[in-house]
C-alpha cells in the first residue's frame, strides 16, 4: 500500500493551487479529471511509492490546468469551472494529508489591494486605535508628559555641544 504525500491546497475564485510535497519524484502518473485528481509515483531517497486520490469539491476545468514538476514538489493549478470559493478541496470527509497552502491562501472576502499590501491599506492611527480596543491602552489615553527640561538638563546639553571661536570678533 503506498504512502500519502503532504498535498497543500489554496484557491482563489477561479483556480485551486495544488502543491504534492514529494521530493525526487519518478515514475510519476498524474490524472486530472473534472471530479478528481490522482497521483501515484516514487519518491525521497527511498524511492518508496507514494499515491494521493482527492475527490474535488466541485468540477474543473482539465483541459485549462496546468502542472509543473521540480525535484521539490508536483504544483498544480486547476481552474475550477464555475468561478466561486469552495468551503473545502474535496467531497467527503477530510483527508488527513490535504493541509492548507498558507503561503497562497486567500480568503474569498480579502481584496486585490490586500494582497498587495501586506498592512492591508491600514495607517498607524488605525492600528494605534485597534489596540485599545484589545485593552491596550491608547495613546491619547495615556498622562501627558513634561516636554521641558529643567533648568540643570539645559546647563549640562549646552557643556556637551562644543562652541565654535572662530566667530567670535
Amino acid at each position: 500500500m503506498p504512502l500519502h504525500p503532504t498535498v497543500l491546497w489554496a484557491q482563489r475564485q477561479d483556480l485551486i493551487y495544488l502543491t504534492v510535497q514529494l521530493m525526487d519524484i519518478t515514475k510519476p502518473e498524474i490524472n486530472v479529471k473534472p471530479e478528481s485528481f490522482h497521483f501515484k509515483g516514487q519518491g525521497e531517497k527511498e524511492q518508496q511509492e507514494y499515491g494521493a486520490d482527492i475527490e474535488f469539491y466541485a468540477p474543473v476545468d482539465v483541459e485549462r490546468s496546468k502542472q509543473h514538476l521540480t525535484p521539490r514538489n508536483l504544483t498544480m493549478i486547476i481552474y475550477k469551472q464555475k468561478e466561486e470559493y469552495w468551503p473545502r478541496l474535496q467531497k467527503g470527509s477530510k483527508l488527513n494529508f490535504v493541509k492548507v497552502d498558507f503561503a497562497r491562501w486567500k480568503d474569498e472576502d480579502d481584496s486585490e489591494e490586500e494582497a498587495q499590501d501586506p498592512m492591508g491599506g491600514m495607517d498607524f492611527s488605525s492600528l494605534m486605535s485597534q489596540a485599545g480596543n484589545m485593552g491596550l491602552p491608547n495613546m491619547d489615553d495615556l498622562p501627558a508628559g513634561d516636554d521641558s527640561s529643567s533648568d540643570e538638563e539645559e546647563e549640562e546639553d549646552k557643556s556637551k555641544v562644543p562652541q565654535d571661536d572662530s566667530k567670535q570678533a
